[in-house]
């Protein structure tokens, strides 16, 4: 357990960090349209004297006063969603996890200063094309976007580092990085390849996407189409955006899926039988041999577990539990897991059921190096005794602090035969509830008994496991919702560029809903190709992510393709690119055509 939360913490850190990084798109858009929008007041100021060093630090310090309001609610949601999560998890846990939050102040102020820093270096590059500003500009009611040399040329950086940092996640995946800094900064070098690469891949996927726009769109689909042309650093940063939105959202879905089958193989090799019965009071020994005579009941086997105490060979006594069981009917019920899959299984079961030997959990393996042939000393009725170790299994019962032995053992050093549990394996084709009913009806009254299959406690695991685990999704519908934001930020701020444009193309008869349908058209060629560039990306990085997971924490993952998340993350990408144009694409159709025509 403490391997799997230590592969949470990466995941947590890794999508964090992620989560700034499309945050910083949606801010360097913001200024780079603050930046055009105030064109002629920076001119202004330009020719009454002030330096463009002045204008760039007056940018930069709305950056910091941005940052720090934004990063003081950012740290108050935080604080808020955490004790709403933890509320959430305690009430699916039964627990009062509140009682033990503590926000720790370190975390605090280093979030403080995550987010003004992310702010200030987003702002950097505006607040740069801010002092560049010429007085002349003074006459200009806003400036126009200028497309640089990273758009033309930039592709062949990007290539470089796409190769350089895939090629150093897959042949070091950071084993001594427990917190996944070197590799987060890695994958994040990665996206930044990717979004350089975008510019110079616009004309293909333009060119392939043209007939499908055309065809839900019409004709307003291939004026749409082009326009994301027109705007290359802009769109890009929206695309790059929502690709890596997507790709969270790969990514999280191979974390959990992968989890959840690693889960659910060992629930399923653990909780064997089909029935447990227990009571309110003790059992006989014999109840067991009762229960397997009934119909429909294929085996029965009894388990006890009593409290012993363990003598480690360096440190004060423990409690732990010993599990009696009758090996030759236990096996037939269900079997163990072992935690060495080369270990010798009949030659470990034959020894349990010589007696003198046990088999123990791996998590008193592992916290006090014991493994098979070693020996264990117990505190018996008759003083101290060592059992001979036949083998390590899984068995998290009591916290791990659990060791299986037989029931002549029980019964001959600690002076007990008593039944805590009996598990039932059903016939083949015969339902756990008829045999539950029969069970009821003839010992139920009687002996106190209380049953439950093993198909009803599976899925009260499973449920509270996947409950659990969609709260990582958070984190994905974060970056979502980020990503949102900057298409909308693109597309008004390209609506203004095209405002005359627009009113000249509605003088001349293009309908409102045609103006609609070219910016949907717009959008939902930025939403397919962040979409379907985000999902490469995340399968590749789920992959990545999770070997990397592995070689840190020792916890062995297989990756499972998501098959869901790939068909959410592309539906979410169309999705939101449409919703999100809605605003603009209504702005667009209602520019009223004189005004248009004399806007500056």
């Amino acid at each position: 357990m403490t391997q799997m939360l230590s592969n949470y913490q990466i995941g947590l850190n890794f999508l964090s960090g992620i989560a700034l990084f499309v945050g910083a798109f949606l801010i360097y858009n913001t200024f780079a349209m603050t930046v055009v929008e105030r064109t002629r007041e920076f001119g202004m100021l330009r020719t009454i004297g002030m330096s463009r060093q002045q204008i760039v630090s007056q940018v930069l310090m709305e950056a910091v006063v941005l940052g720090i309001l934004g990063s003081a609610f950012g740290a108050a949601l935080g604080v808020l969603g955490a004790r709403g999560l933890t509320t959430l998890m305690g009430s699916l846990l039964g627990t009062d996890m509140n009682a033990d939050l503590a926000i720790p102040l370190d975390t605090l102020f280093i979030s403080l200063g995550v987010g003004i820093s992310v702010t200030i270096f987003s702002a950097l590059i505006p607040s740069i094309h801010a002092g560049k500003v010429s007085p002349i500009a003074a006459l200009r009611i806003r400036g126009k976007t200028q497309e640089n040399w990273i758009n033309r040329f930039g592709w062949i950086l990007g290539l470089i580092m796409l190769l350089g940092s895939t090629g150093l996640l897959i042949w070091n995946p950071f084993p001594y990085d427990p917190q996944f800094r070197l590799g987060s900064i890695t994958v994040f070098l990665m996206f930044g390849g990717i979004t350089l690469v975008i510019p110079a891949s616009m004309k293909i996927w333009e060119r392939i996407s043209r007939p499908f726009l055309s065809l839900i769109y019409g004709n307003s689909g291939q004026i749409g189409s082009r326009n994301v042309k027109r705007s290359l650093s802009r769109t890009t940063l929206t695309v790059a955006a929502l690709l890596i939105g997507v790709a969270m959202i790969l990514i999280v879905q191979a974390m959990t899926a992968s989890f959840s089958k690693d889960l659910t193989e060992w629930i399923s090799a653990y909780l064997g039988g089909d029935i447990y019965v227990y009571s309110s009071v003790a059992m006989k020994p014999e109840m067991a041999s009762q229960l397997s005579r009934v119909q429909g009941v294929h085996a029965a086997t009894s388990i006890n577990y009593y409290p012993v105490e363990f003598q480690p060979q360096n440190g004060k006594p423990i409690e732990i539990n010993f599990m009696a069981i009758e090996p030759p009917s236990y096996l037939q019920v269900t079997n163990f897991v072992f935690s060495d899959s080369l270990a010798d299984e009949n030659s470990a079961l034959t020894e349990l059921n010589a007696g003198g030997s046990v088999l123990i959990s791996s998590v008193l393996s592992e916290k006090y190096d014991l493994n098979a042939g070693d020996q264990i000393w117990l505190k018996t009725k008759s003083g101290p005794k060592a059992f001979n170790v036949a083998e390590v299994i899984v068995d998290f019962y009591n916290r791990g602090l659990v060791i299986t032995g037989n029931y002549h053992d029980l019964n001959r050093y600690f002076r007990s035969d008593d039944v805590s549990m009996i598990l039932i394996k059903t016939e083949n084709n015969i339902e756990p509830g008829e045999v539950i009913n029969t069970i009821e009806n003839t010992f139920g009254k009687r002996y106190q008994l209380s049953m439950e299959s093993n198909t009803d406690i599976r899925e009260s695991i499973f449920t509270l496991m996947n409950q659990a685990f969609s709260l990582f999704d958070v984190m994905a519908v974060l970056a979502v919702m980020i990503a949102s934001l900057g298409i909308m930020n693109t597309l008004t701020m390209n609506i203004m560029e095209r405002t005359q444009e627009i009113g000249m193309l509605r003088a001349i008869g293009m309908t409102r809903g045609q103006v609609i349908k070219m910016v949907l058209a717009e959008s939902g060629l930025m939403g397919a190709i962040g979409g379907l560039i985000g999902l490469a990306f995340g399968i590749m990085l789920g992959k990545i992510f999770l070997t990397g997971m592995s070689a840190m924490s020792g916890y062995q993952l297989d990756f499972v393709i998501p098959l869901e998340g790939v068909f959410i993350g592309l539906f979410v990408a169309l999705v939101i690119s449409q919703m999100t144009a809605l605003q603009p694409a209504r702005k667009a159709a209602n520019t009223n055509v004189l005004e248009a025509i004399h806007y500056e």
